[in-house]
């Protein structure tokens, strides 16, 4: 009887999510376009010759799939590879064919773990496209620009807030604080965009050690 009551035990939702986790996890892994086309063509060839382009010098690379030619272009011979590996993937998509070229694929025969692994590292490629990143080095004429500009190159992700005002009516004075890095710095003004500029101005003058004409 113990052993019946074991085997009808009802699982926890909380476990049964975890297992189906886990499934998944094992069948979705995020793979580039090449991955994909490796497991979905057999043997697919690549001929990758150097490109020239306003850019500089690049590659362009041909992948045949089904007698046809797909091309990508990239700064390395990797990513151009890449790049044809996914016009390729497109194409075998949007026909539906089968990988012998005989005939049209339904909808479910769509091979669909490669399709959803191929989107996961999609996702997860572009989640860093639109992120914020500082400059490298000052620019050469920093001294002459809106500090407000500088910090913003510089440190992107810098904070700005209010302070309470000071002074009294018609002769109020306006404070706001920077923070970058958890380091803050002050300055006061007239109103609150010229406090603003100033608590840049101490930042590039302090933390970025640019030097302003007296």
């Amino acid at each position: 009887d113990q052993k019946k009551k074991w085997i009808h035990r009802k699982i926890p939702k909380k476990e049964k999510i975890k297992r189906r986790n886990q499934r998944l996890s094992k069948l979705l892994q995020p793979k580039n376009a090449l991955m994909i086309l490796n497991e979905l063509v057999k043997n697919p060839t690549f001929k990758v010759a150097d490109y020239v382009s306003i850019e500089g010098t690049q590659y362009r690379a041909v992948c045949l799939v089904d007698g046809i030619e797909h091309q990508g272009y990239g700064k390395s011979k990797v990513g151009a590879k890449n790049a044809a590996a996914e016009t390729a993937l497109k194409y075998i998509m949007k026909h539906k064919k089968n990988l012998d070229g005989s005939e049209q694929m339904d909808t479910g025969e769509l091979p669909w773990q490669q399709v959803a692994s191929f989107a996961l590292f999609k996702l997860f490629c572009s989640w860093g496209e639109n992120e914020l990143k500082p400059a490298k080095k000052l620019p050469d004429n920093a001294v002459t620009l809106n500090p407000l500009m500088v910090v913003n190159q510089m440190h992107p992700y810098a904070q700005y807030e209010e302070l309470p005002q000071t002074g009294t009516s018609p002769n109020i004075v306006f404070n706001m604080r920077c923070i970058i890095d958890g380091q803050s710095f002050e300055g006061s003004g007239s109103t609150k965009k010229l406090a603003k500029k100033q608590a840049a101005f101490a930042v590039c003058n302090n933390l970025l050690g640019i030097q302003y004409p007296q």
